[in-house]
Parts: structure tokens; sequence; C-alpha cells
């Protein structure tokens, strides 16, 4: 079976319930009846893999996972996903304000442990007694997402929260709180205001600008926490925007230059070529091969 995250801009996509959680199996028989499982690109998704092997392109990256393993996307990673006849696990997918306004604190705990986990692989391995405990906590929640009875989603944003703190129990992190830092909140500020802004803002300090820091200190703290600088992760923002346009709307150099805010297709070229070590026609090129 074939999973895939759908653009917003697809007409046919409607638009998403806040939270959704299916079994695997369950999606494989939906498969089976001729309904393909697709999850929007402005949601968080979390498949939890139980039994089975599944093989994930994740914009540029192909992963192999089996057993007792979590995969997650952030909001606007595309990806597709081939799973096994025999799989079982779970899919959880919801949009950030569903976390926001369930509680302040595990808005935290999607933000630094988990979600915005730095050059890092988006699989997490599950060992112990967590693993019986957390079958039982994603059950529930479909048995109570199943039902149509009152507080249903009171119900079901404590079950996640439950849930995502035990998750969140099984990560390494590296000497920091579990609700994080001022510093690691201004990192995790500086992202999301990347991902709104990577195609107008190219500068180190108009996004010191819009956090009211200095550049030198954004600087300071992004490259403390993440091992690289501001303008690094600007500059790899824009490509991996740009190679995920070619993969999966083929667009040309033309059209993606435009639409990242390069007036200059040839500047854009060059750009390109700096930051990926790779031109943009080779790329292209080799995607076919």
């Amino acid at each position: 079976m074939k999973i895939s995250r759908k653009l917003k801009k697809d007409s046919q996509v409607a638009e998403p319930a806040p939270f959704e959680i299916h079994s695997i199996q369950s999606l494989l028989a939906r498969n089976k009846e001729g309904e393909a499982p697709f999850f929007c690109e402005e949601m968080y998704l979390i498949i939890w893999i139980l039994k089975g092997a599944v093989k994930i392109s994740l914009d540029t990256d192909v992963f192999l996972i089996n057993e007792n393993v979590f995969f997650y996307a952030k909001p606007g990673q595309l990806f597709t996903m081939e799973i096994d006849e025999e799989a079982k696990g779970y899919a959880i997918s919801f949009v950030e304000e569903y976390i926001e306004l369930t509680d302040v604190r595990l808005a935290g705990l999607f933000h630094i442990p988990l979600f915005n986990r730095f050059n890092s692989i988006p699989i997490i391995h599950i060992w112990g007694d967590a693993i019986a405990l957390m079958v039982s906590l994603a059950d529930e929640m479909i048995q109570e997402y199943n039902n149509a009875l009152d507080l249903r989603s009171d119900i079901l944003k404590g079950y996640l929260k439950i849930f995502m703190i035990y998750l969140c129990r099984q990560l390494k992190q590296d000497g920091q709180g579990i609700y994080g830092s001022r510093k690691s909140d201004l990192v995790k500020l500086f992202f999301k205001q990347l991902e709104r802004h990577y195609a107008s803002k190219k500068m180190a300090r108009e996004y010191a600008e819009i956090l009211s820091v200095s550049p030198n200190y954004l600087n300071d703290v992004v490259k403390e926490l993440s091992g690289r600088t501001v303008s690094h992760h600007i500059q790899q923002r824009i490509v991996l925007e740009a190679k995920r346009r070619v993969l999966h709307d083929g667009y040309s150099l033309k059209e993606i230059a435009y639409d990242l805010g390069f007036w200059n297709p040839a500047h854009f070229s060059k750009y390109f070529k700096n930051c990926s070590g790779i031109n943009f026609t080779e790329f292209k090129k080799g995607l076919s091969m």
C-alpha cells in the first residue's frame, strides 16, 4: 500500500479534520476497496509500525523502517510511504492548533524534543514497557475517535497528551529539559519564521529583526544548538524547497526561481549550485536515471 502527502493546492483535497487516528490495518482495508489513504501537507503526522517493513521517501531522502519504529513528518514535508500488506501499527495526524489549544506545555513537547530535532533522521525506536502502554493508549484513542459521544474531543486531547509524553520520554534530550530553554525557544521561533518567509526573506538580519534580537546573537544561539549558522539554514531551506518542486511538481528552473523570490533565473542557478554543490540541470537529470 502506498500512502502519500497531498498538496493543499489540490482542489480534490478536503479541509482536514484537526485530529485523526487510524490503525494501519484499517488503512490497508480501505486501500483494497479503492480508497488510497493520504494526509494533507499542513498536518503533523506520526506513523507507528509495530510489525512489517516500510519504505519511506521523505523530500529527497529514503528510509527503510521495521518493527517498533515511529516515523514523523512536519507540516510541509512531502513523502510517499510503501507499506507491506502484513503491516500493523497506527497513523496519527493533527494540525498545530490542535496541540496549542490543548496545553501550552504540550506544544513545547512537539516543537523542541520531537518535531524540531536538528539534523536528525525522523524516526524513533521504541523499547521496553512503553510499547504495551502506548499500544493501549492508541487503541483507546481509536475507540474514542470512532464514537460520537459527548466530550469526545476533550478525551482525545487527553489521550494524545499522555501518548506524546510517553513518546518524548524515548528521546535523548541532549541535556535539555523536556520543555526546552530560552535559547531553544528562540531557535524554535527562528525555524517557525523560516518556514513562513524563506521565499521572501533571505538574510539573517531580517529574521533577527522579526525576533527582536541582534543578528549576531541569533546566529550564535542557532549555531550553538543546531551546529549550523542562520545563513546556512536559510540557504538549505531554499534549496530543499527547490528540490521538492522538481521531485513532486516537475517545475522548471525559471518557475522555481520566480516562486522563491529570484527574479533572475541565472542568479538562482548559481545560488542553487553554491548551496547544494551540484548545478540544477545535473540534479534534475539525476532524478530520471
